[in-house]
């Protein structure tokens, strides 16, 4: 079993990975930060009420303590960014966005991976 200290160093070399492949994506793509953060009313209608509905899986496991809620806020974490990156991908291809987000992606999987098999 690991120890919460290899829990916060395993988020932090995730983290620092994460940042440096999305700086040299940004780098060697020419990849600007979006100006506005939906690409369409279509995109809004379907993340905010999935953004909605993980803060609501998040304060039901901060009051129940209950893992159940964690590990379905990982599944809303993960269709979001599958939405965001496919929506990226779909609408606005040449803006490279979604290489950004794929990454995001990636990182969010090793970690609930590192998660969950710490806590089974």
């Amino acid at each position: 079993m690991m120890t919460v200290d290899m829990y916060i160093a395993l988020v932090f070399l995730l983290m620092v990975i994460s940042f440096v492949l999305q700086y040299f994506l940004r780098r060697k793509y020419n990849i600007t930060t979006p100006l506005r953060f939906f690409v369409n009313t279509i995109h809004k209608w379907i993340e905010i009420p999935l953004i909605v509905l993980g803060s609501v899986l998040f304060v039901l496991f901060w009051i129940m303590e209950d893992w159940v809620f964690v590990y379905l806020l990982m599944a809303v974490t993960l269709v979001i960014l599958c939405h965001r990156a496919f929506v990226s991908y779909k609408y606005e291809r040449e803006e490279r966005q979604y290489m950004i987000t794929l990454v995001d992606f990636g990182t969010f999987c090793i970690f609930f991976c590192i998660l969950l098999v710490g806590y089974i």
